[in-house]
């Protein structure tokens, strides 16, 4: 795989496009009410009260603005669907300058996924995360010149640095993961399962039953879906709205972060391209097969209670070295936004440790 120069691009958007996006915001048009009573708030779908809260601060309150050490530890964050680079912007800071030379530093890439923000989906049929993963790598080897790095991911995030942890063993030396899809296990008892674990296999098995209808569509009529739903920023917010607030911890959620991400999504016209991904990566059922895309290197895990796509610390250590597992009271399918101060702490413990054995 050939790369070019890098290349540097601002990113900022004209007057007229942030207008047209608030006229458009205020032109469509709005309920007055949620469809039916549902018994509980958010059971079919978005909940109208938090909806109507988003749509009036992103009319009035949302504005588009501001949007190493020679020890530091190379590292790529690797974010997934519904969500940007825009994920990780509470933790670049700390991660990159610690409050004390005592704490490991970190150079952080924090690409977009192909087809996310301004990141080009190649046009042809059947680029999957294999692809994917071997131009990340080729990002951080050949065109910013590390012999070796680090990687954390959840979400597609996840999938993908699995995929680069066994293709690049050699260069891809320590992963760290937030969610981590994996095949059955016989012979577990789930007697032995923490609290936390317990938790998050209840939540899966509970998101496979009643939250998944939007990954069918995506994987199987992805322009429909992506099509339709990109045309206004209200669907969009909506759509994405309801899933950030539905896998994150409810008591932790920014509403701020949740306008900024579908502001992203509107104005970069990404949408239509983001969920194609769910139709070309035919590797993801292979996660979940025993003996497929195994990892050689040492990789930790950190358990977040709301997270979607968890599994226990037993299953997660058939797939290879395991050497860091933390569990959380708090937090959930984007740690990075949820609970920042965790996510970073959890990075420095399990790099600061291995990093220098590499």
């Amino acid at each position: 795989m050939a790369f070019g120069i890098p290349k540097l691009i601002e990113v900022k958007y004209d007057s007229a496009a942030v207008q047209n996006m608030q006229t458009l915001l205020k032109a469509a048009p709005f309920p007055n009410q949620a469809p039916i009573d549902a018994a509980a708030p958010w059971k079919l779908g978005i909940d109208y009260a938090y909806l109507k809260s988003l749509k009036e601060r992103f009319e009035t309150e949302w504005d588009y603005g501001i949007f190493s050490r020679k020890d530091a530890v190379p590292i790529i964050l690797l974010h997934g669907w519904p969500g940007t680079f825009f994920d990780f912007h509470k933790v670049i800071e700390p991660l990159v300058n610690p409050s004390s030379n005592n704490l490991p530093a970190f150079d952080v890439v924090v690409p977009s996924l192909p087809g996310y923000f301004l990141s080009t989906l190649p046009r042809r049929d059947g680029w999957s995360i294999v692809d994917i993963a071997r131009l990340f790598n080729g990002l951080m080897t050949s065109v910013l010149g590390y012999t070796t790095y680090t990687g954390q991911g959840g979400d597609w995030g996840s999938f993908t640095l699995r995929v680069m942890g066994t293709l690049f063993p050699e260069s891809l030396k320590a992963m760290h993961f937030n969610m981590f899809r994996t095949p059955p296990v016989p012979g577990i008892d789930p007697s032995s399962f923490s609290t936390t674990e317990k938790r998050l296999l209840a939540r899966r098995e509970e998101f496979a039953k009643n939250g998944t209808g939007y990954s069918m569509i995506q994987s199987t009529k992805p322009f429909t879906i992506g099509l339709a739903i990109a045309s206004s920023p209200v669907a969009i917010l909506t759509y994405i709205g309801e899933k950030i607030y539905s896998w994150s911890d409810p008591d932790l959620v920014d509403q701020q972060d949740i306008l900024d991400t579908v502001a992203l999504y509107f104005l970069s016209g990404c949408f239509a391209t983001s969920v194609v991904i769910y139709n070309q990566a035919k590797e993801r059922p292979e996660l979940s097969i025993p003996g497929k895309w195994l990892l050689e290197n040492k990789f930790g895990f950190s358990a977040f209670p709301f997270e979607i796509g968890g599994s226990s610390k037993a299953e997660i250590a058939n797939i290879g070295p395991l050497v860091y597992y933390k569990e959380h009271s708090r937090g959930g399918h984007f740690p990075a936004l949820d609970c920042p101060e965790e996510y970073v702490e959890d990075l420095r413990e399990f790099f600061g440790e291995h990093w220098s054995q590499l």
